[in-house]
């Protein structure tokens, strides 16, 4: 058995604290996958491990193990854990929380659970340096495209297999890079991911706890839109095709459809990009991205199809050529029943304030289940609803409760596992 850990609010704040300081300069905490802020915030959550006890296994994609000397490769594990990487400017908690809570959690259950408890932190879910998103989860269970790390750019041109082979090299990764075969150096027999809600439902509805039952599926489609760049002040507005004009017409009506459709469908464009860029010229070419989802496929399919047949009616109106290309795309995925059930039933014998609820963020616990691994997500409140910007915050004792529940559910969920729930 483990010496008992220090599961507090202060020794969690403590934590939190510490790994933000591995970033990139400016607002908040960035830290992209392979990047410097992300190998130093590696090795600082490998030496955190050994304080506790723990080994550290990396794998191909950079993936991190937290667990016991005697969890040899091969092992079948209950795996607990989240993301390394953030979005740009992002706050301290969205990944980094569900990590840390897995490496406390690992060192806590040490010994007390067959299958074994192992702490997860994986290398990449934001989709902040690479396309794709996920890169880490979908590694891990060998959903990589054929070719794609050698195919996937971040915006200085790096591949990520160049990335890869760097960090690698600097001892971030274990060598061999990835040839499309599952990256998990042990057999995962269930997986629970500790998470900020980064929306306000539980915080509104004063409650401590939301039970994941489903996560969204959704589409990210990059719209390149090519009109006529041409001198704004000299070309009358009846002759016009401007590609901007058509771009935001677009963003309009993908936030319409979604409107339309109600709750909990959402439609987003999130960037447009605009060429020449200028004041004074009408823009010839506009590439906007749109980013829909829904927690059911047929209608996350209806959606994405009434904003394409949108696109489309706009581009043909405005006189413009229309390219549409679905960059990613992951159906929505239910949790284990029967992790959900455990997870109320002992909610319900604790008396905790909570509900069951989808999460319309993505998250690598849609990439296990995928995969036919058992999972769950827990949340715990977030402050106004805030994520994804330095004003990221959940308070400290809510944080700690959230792990002090994971404590006593993951025995529970490794009892399931042992019995191949699915």
């Amino acid at each position: 058995m483990s010496p008992a850990q220090d599961l507090s609010a202060r020794e969690l704040s403590r934590l939190v604290e510490g790994l933000s300081r591995f970033s990139a300069p400016g607002p908040g905490v960035t830290r992209f996958v392979y990047d410097d802020a992300w190998c130093e915030a590696q090795r600082w959550l490998v030496e955190a491990a050994k304080a506790r006890g723990l080994e550290a296994t990396r794998d191909r994609a950079g993936n991190l193990y937290l667990h016991d000397a005697s969890v040899r490769p091969g092992a079948r594990v209950v795996l607990t854990g989240s993301h390394l990487d953030t979005v740009r400017n992002g706050g301290p908690l969205d990944g980094p929380y569900g990590a840390l809570a897995g490496l406390l959690l690992a060192a806590e259950l040490r010994g007390s659970c067959e299958p074994p408890i192992v702490g997860l932190v994986t290398c990449e879910e934001e989709g902040s340096r690479f396309p794709g998103a996920f890169l880490g989860a979908r590694a891990m269970v060998g959903e990589l495209a054929i070719g794609e790390p050698g195919a996937s750019r971040d915006a200085e041109g790096v591949t990520w297999a160049e990335a890869l082979a760097r960090a690698a090299a600097n001892g971030c990764a274990a060598p061999g890079g990835l040839d499309g075969k599952a990256a998990a150096p042990f057999e995962i027999a269930a997986f629970l991911e500790l998470h900020i809600e980064q929306g306000p439902v539980l915080e509104s509805e004063k409650l401590a706890l939301g039970i994941v039952d489903r996560i969204a599926g959704f589409r990210r489609v990059r719209a390149t839109l090519t009109g006529e760049t041409r001198h704004a002040g000299t070309t009358p507005m009846r002759l016009r095709h401007d590609a901007l004009a058509a771009a935001a017409e677009l963003a309009l009506a993908a936030e319409h459809a979604a409107l339309a459709m109600g709750d909990p469908a959402v439609a987003t464009a999130g960037a447009a990009n605009a060429q020449p860029g200028l004041y004074n010229v009408v823009a010839g070419s506009c590439e906007l991205r749109l980013d829909v989802r829904h927690v059911d496929s047929a209608r996350l399919e209806k959606l994405a199809g009434s904003i394409e047949a949108a696109a489309r009616e706009i581009a043909k109106r405005r006189g413009v050529t229309l390219a549409l290309e679905t960059v990613s795309r992951q159906e929505p995925i239910a949790m284990s029943d029967e992790f959900v059930d455990a997870a109320s039933g002992l909610a319900t014998e604790r008396r905790i304030a909570c509900r069951r609820m989808p999460s319309g963020a993505g998250h690598d616990a849609m990439i296990l289940a995928s995969a036919g691994i058992p999972s769950l997500m827990l949340f715990v409140p977030s402050r106004g609803g805030i994520s994804h910007a330095p004003e990221e915050f959940t308070e400290p004792d809510q944080l700690a409760a959230g792990v002090a529940f994971a404590r006593e559910l993951l025995p529970r969920l490794a009892t399931l596992a042992a019995r191949g729930s699915r």
